[in-house]
């Protein structure tokens, strides 16, 4: 599967390579589109820009394999399995109940956050719920990284998406919010209604083998007729129906430890001792701290709403003095502040966390460098995927500083010329499609910006609120997206069965977004 998904990244890279042979690159400003001809992948390209790109965003390849570390740890401390356990059991006979509140708690903390990464780190977490309540790999895939990815298209307050808006559009944070809010509301009752309605269970093959087999002990008592059998009726019935509870209580046990199994990212999982009781307490803090600390320190607050008070801390914390030694500026200098915080800090927090587990449940130093390295192998090709997404971004970064254009600005101008100002349908569009080469909100919003500056402030407030919505929708369907090729990796899907499942309801939601910012027009 993982080779299928290099395959679509490929013929994606393929298809912007025909056409920057076709297309030719341009740059627009003051209204203005120059043109220099044509720029084209050459042949070495086709091999020096992968390279290129696992180089460049290499640090996505490091944050999903320090996922797979992280939960390497947390099955060897043998926690994770009990902690799955309990939250199966709450929800058994109420399977449906978790998929709903998988998906607003992701869509939720997406939207208000849109710190994609760390969500993903609570993935596996609930997809082992799910897989362990007998769902298949697509909807567990929808449930969780679907959510994501829906929370980033109806981001309210979420730096990533609706920061870079502000930012780079000069808007504000609370642009056009009740559109906002209005939109994650429909979202996510749509998503949860369809994941509910098309999720699928899968039933196990050793239940339905002990469910057959039982009605065999049935009959065979009741063919008993001598006395002596008659008398001893009541012991072999009393045998077998203690047998049979067994065999369920066995059988039932056994599929929840496969399914959560399935989802386990490194091979050696301690054996949990029954005689030994294993307190997820402490592991349940850890992995919650690791979540908290991750989305202060990497939400920007100041470029949000210009809160000042984690700048404040830090200049203050790294001024206290022992003599006349800045103690805290020499053992912490490589921190940055909170709110500014990437994607190294939040990898430094999880290999923290890791080991704070892996001492908690005395998993011994060997135990805790073996099973993190094991999980960092069962997800590397997760993390070699995520990072290949962006081969397309790695052509147009690099020729964004050669001052010669892209391909993109022209396609751009293009279609900005069939309409006088500010279109929905035109605008909602050209995001939808720029999102296939611009993976990332911020390079998109960047290239799109000089088209705009024609926009009345008013249509400009509904064009940023169109634009990071199309843009994110754009992640749910292509190819490029890091997040989504991610997750086909992790959860083993087809990007062919993901679109098949997912299209319509992407269509919906496109659909649902122009109406939107069509009736903000007209108000």
């Amino acid at each position: 599967m993982k080779r299928n998904l290099l395959k679509v990244i490929g013929i994606s890279f393929l298809i912007f390579v025909v056409l920057s042979w076709i297309i030719p690159v341009g740059t627009y400003s003051n209204g203005e589109l120059t043109t220099n001809g044509t720029d084209p992948v050459g042949l070495f390209d086709l091999f020096s820009v992968p390279i290129s790109t696992l180089l460049t965003f290499a640090l996505y390849a490091v944050v999903f394999a320090a996922i797979g570390g992280l939960y390497g740890v947390m099955e060897k401390s043998g926690a994770l399995e009990i902690w799955v356990e309990k939250i199966t059991k709450k929800f058994n006979g109420k399977e449906k109940g978790f998929l709903i509140f998988t998906v607003i708690f992701f869509v939720i903390l997406s939207s208000i956050t849109g710190l994609v990464l760390p969500l993903f780190a609570l993935v596996p977490l609930f997809a082992a719920v799910i897989f362990a309540l007998n769902y298949d790999k697509i909807t567990a895939l929808a449930s969780t990284v679907g959510a994501i990815l829906i929370g980033s298209v109806c981001s309210t307050y979420g730096f990533n998406v609706t920061g870079y808006t502000k930012n780079i559009l000069s808007l504000d944070m609370n642009n056009e919010i009740w559109a906002k809010l209005l939109l994650l509301v429909l979202l996510t009752i749509a998503l949860a209604y369809f994941v509910v309605k098309f999720g699928k269970r899968v039933i196990p093959a050793k239940t339905e083998k002990a469910e057959k087999s039982e009605p065999k002990k049935v009959v065979k008592a009741e063919k008993t007729t001598t006395k002596k059998k008659a008398k001893t009726e009541p012991t072999k019935t009393a045998k077998s129906t203690a047998k049979k509870q067994t065999t369920k209580k066995t059988t039932k046990k056994t599929t929840t430890k496969k399914n959560t199994q399935n989802m386990a990212v490194a091979k050696d999982v301690k054996k949990v001792d029954v005689k030994k009781t294993i307190s997820i307490v402490p592991l349940v803090i850890i992995i919650t701290l690791m979540i908290l600390v991750s989305f202060i320190g990497m939400y920007n607050w100041y470029y949000s709403f210009n809160i000042e008070w984690f700048n404040d801390i830090h200049t203050s914390v790294m001024g206290v003095k022992i003599g006349d030694y800045a103690i805290f500026e020499h053992l912490f200098s490589s921190i940055s502040q909170l709110g500014y915080w990437g994607n190294v800090e939040f990898v430094t927090v999880m290999i923290i966390a890791a080991a704070l587990i892996a001492w908690v449940y005395r998993v011994g130093f060997n135990g805790f460098i073996d099973s993190f390295i094991a999980g960092v192998k069962k997800m590397l090709p997760t993390a070699i995927c995520a990072a290949l997404a962006s081969v397309i971004l790695t052509v147009l970064y690099q020729a964004s500083y050669s001052g010669m254009g892209t391909i993109v600005d022209t396609m751009y101008a293009k279609a900005f010329e069939l309409s006088d100002g500010f279109n929905v349908v035109i605008t909602g569009l050209v995001s939808l499609v720029g999102s296939f080469f611009y993976n990332d909100l911020y390079y998109l919003l960047a290239g799109m910006s000089p088209f705009l500056t024609s926009f009345d402030a008013d249509s400009l407030q509904i064009a940023g609120l169109l634009i990071q919505s199309v843009a994110s929708l754009g992640m749910i369907i292509f190819p490029t997206s890091v997040i989504l090729i991610a997750g086909l990796s992790y959860f083993n899907v087809s990007y062919k069965s993901w679109i098949k499942y997912i299209w319509k309801f992407a269509l919906a939601v496109f659909l649902v977004i122009l109406l939107v910012c069509c009736i903000l027009t007209v108000m």
